[in-house]
């Protein structure tokens, strides 16, 4: 029975929408049809969902949706993508090709063409969509607000709700934080996988991760590994690295202070949450407020999670509902200030789950988790938990 679309469309054209829709219903080799109209809610369907194939009408303006495609292509290599088109010429099919497309279909033709592209495309029908984990990506509004200690607990809750493995991606060039907070010391780390030439696969990030438990394992930052000459990161590889992420680990958490625009880019784009930490100072708030509306320029409000850590609720200068207005937002996650259980964590090595099971700051990662599983399609009491 077709149950899972594994067809995504993007068109602006009813007209081809349904004609497609008619060719894939017909068809013993595809499932349902999901339909989205521009570039950017193309990119969403994907980060939220495994398609093997995406037919993408180029006509309203050839060149630049190509160019768009070609960022596809990279973002998710396992994607098989379909041009279709009125004009039907070879200097647009070479563009096409070069972008990455597999196949270009004129529209006048697509209709009989179709069930033999997906004959060749899905081979084994609907049933073989693959499934891809999910990135949380955690970016700090400034140095010291504690979002390393938010990616080693929130990496570890969602490995005791889920009872899969979890990864930890440490992406600061600078310091070992991820490494020096667990107390491990590792000997191949994220700069090992960056730096490959040749293919990057889940296998390889698999045999460079450290295991710091059965389930939790750890990309050690390049400055915390034991090799005396640590290799730079290579960022330019970035999209790569997280698609073999997401195929080796159910949850994928990165820690990502100090990074260029093209590579925060590419980081929250194949996210599927984005948490943005910040303190309540003036500093910060307005670091946070420029940060989220960059965030917001590449991915949708949805899937941003403002946090505001180290939170008081006496004394903070800042109060909730003026940092609501002050960023613009309607609603402002928080995790209670705990230096003192921090601090022991970080002397044992081990997340709050450990050290303070039953603490208040445990409780707010806990309500954290249960809403960004939420977000990313997971069953938590059906609501949203703990705003």
């Amino acid at each position: 029975m077709k149950q899972q679309s594994n067809i995504l469309l993007m068109t602006k054209d009813n007209g081809t929408a349904s004609t497609l829709n008619e060719a894939v219903k017909k068809s013993p080799h595809a499932a349902l049809m999901t339909v989205c109209q521009e570039i950017p809610e193309l990119t969403n369907c994907l980060a939220d969902a495994a398609f093997q194939v995406v037919a993408v009408d180029i006509d309203p303006d050839p060149l630049r949706i190509l160019r768009d495609v070609g960022t596809i292509t990279t973002m998710y290599p396992e994607v098989r993508i379909v041009v279709v088109s009125n004009r039907f010429d070879n200097e647009l099919i070479l563009q096409a090709m070069q972008s990455g497309a597999r196949y270009f279909l004129c529209k006048k033709t697509m209709t009989s063409e179709l069930d033999k592209v997906l004959k060749q495309m899905v081979p084994n029908g609907a049933k073989d969509v693959i499934k891809s984990g999910s990135i949380v990506s955690v970016v700090s509004a400034s140095g010291g607000c504690g979002a390393t200690t938010v990616a080693i607990n929130l990496a570890n809750e969602l490995r005791l709700v889920s009872s899969e493995e979890v990864l930890v991606v440490d992406l600061d060039s600078y310091y070992g934080t991820v490494s020096s907070y667990l107390g491990i010391s590792a000997e191949y780390g994220i700069s090992n996988v960056l730096a490959r030439n040749e293919a990057i696969d889940e296998h390889l990030v698999k045999s460079c991760a450290y295991n710091y438990m059965r389930d939790f394992h750890v990309l050690a930052s390049n400055s915390s590994l034991e090799s005396s000459k640590p290799a730079s990161l290579q960022y330019e590889n970035i999209v790569p690295v997280l698609e073999a992420c997401k195929k080796a680990y159910r949850y994928v958490v990165i820690d990502a202070p100090r990074l260029t625009n093209s590579t925060m880019k590419n980081l929250v784009s194949a996210s599927g949450v984005v948490l943005v930490v910040f303190q309540f100072t003036v500093k910060d708030v307005k670091f946070a407020r420029s940060l989220i509306s960059s965030i917001h320029s590449w991915v949708p409000s949805r899937k941003i999670i403002p946090l505001v850590n180290r939170f008081k609720k006496r004394g903070s200068l800042i109060g909730l509902e003026d940092g609501k207005r002050i960023l613009g937002l309607d609603c402002l996650y928080h995790v209670r200030s705990d230096w003192r259980r921090v601090v022991n964590c970080i002397n044992c090595g081990k997340p709050l789950a450990e050290v303070a099971p039953r603490s208040g700051l445990r409780k707010d990662f806990q309500k954290l988790t249960a809403n960004i599983m939420n977000l990313n399609g997971s069953n938590v009491n059906g609501k949203i938990i703990g705003q």
